[in-house]
């Protein structure tokens, strides 16, 4: 094999790699090329298995340089349930929009769930996430109470809204058939008003129009009167036929009228205010 011209530890048949222009050259001697020369050529015949245990041995190592502190703990069931309703929910919301196959999508899903929830119980979380997540649980509890209280208290408020918008219905009604009453009542008031009007106007023309009464002083017996007309010689005479004529057991019909007649006539002669006072209802 051909030997690099200039001094360096990279094979003849690999390209300069950009990096290594800046590094100053080594000189090697011809027992070390030999040597590296050797081993670019056994890297080639590996297998993959233990390539791969390579990889797992440097993916180990790398977990123990890391290490998990021994203040952190397995994570809490509440976690895990918490964890697990969020998981049945999301199920629930994929099989939703799935129109066939749901139920060996849901059996696949839920063999996801479990594995995950199994991987979650052997998981180790720090003390301080541990409280969070229990804090957020709880949180979420009481969050949830208070949203189904709400809920309820919603709910009797609308009742409540509905029972005092019909209540309200109600006295608009009775409020328009009050004001309905009231006109009416209102109509009759003004139709009496206007017969009470009417009967007032008859009663004030059928007012009889009476002369004055004459006082006791004034008012003259028929006996005064006739003294007045007949001389006094004759009254004792006169007196004394008109007796004899009433105390006659058998007086005739003619003489009876001729006897009203007269005390008509003195009447209307005596009293002529009777006689106009009569004519003038």
């Amino acid at each position: 094999m051909m030997k690099p011209v200039r001094g360096s530890k990279r094979a003849s048949s690999e390209a300069p790699s950009l990096k290594r222009k800046r590094a100053k050259p080594q000189k090697v001697s011809p027992d070390q090329d030999a040597e590296q020369s050797d081993g670019n050529e056994i890297k080639p015949t590996l297998s993959k298995a233990v390539h791969k245990k390579k990889v797992q041995g440097v993916s180990s190592l790398v977990r123990k340089k890391k290490g998990v502190p021994d203040s952190w703990v397995l994570m809490p069931s509440s976690s895990i349930s918490a964890v697990e309703n969020i998981l049945d929910l999301s199920i629930l919301a994929t099989l939703a929009l799935r129109a066939s196959d749901k139920k060996e999508s849901q059996t696949h899903l839920n063999t996801l769930k479990t594995k995950f929830l199994s991987e979650c119980a052997q998981l180790k979380v720090p003390k301080a996430k541990q409280k969070h997540t229990v804090h957020l649980s709880l949180y979420h509890q009481e969050e949830t109470k208070k949203t189904l209280m709400g809920q309820k208290t919603l709910s009797s408020l609308k009742e409540d809204l509905k029972s005092v918008v019909s209540a309200l219905e109600k006295v608009d009604e009775q409020t328009v058939s009050l004001e309905r009453a009231c006109s009416t009542l209102r109509g009759e008031l003004e139709e009496e008003e206007e017969k009470a009007k009417q009967i007032l106007q008859i009663a004030d023309r059928s007012v009889l129009k009476l002369p004055p009464v004459p006082s006791l002083a004034e008012e003259d017996t028929l006996q005064s009167r006739l003294k007045k007309i007949i001389p006094a010689d004759s009254f004792e005479l006169a007196a004394h036929k008109l007796g004899a004529v009433l105390q006659k057991p058998k007086a005739n019909q003619e003489a009876q009228t001729l006897l009203t007649q007269a005390q008509r006539n003195a009447e209307l002669l005596f009293n002529p205010l009777h006689k106009d006072g009569g004519n003038s209802c």
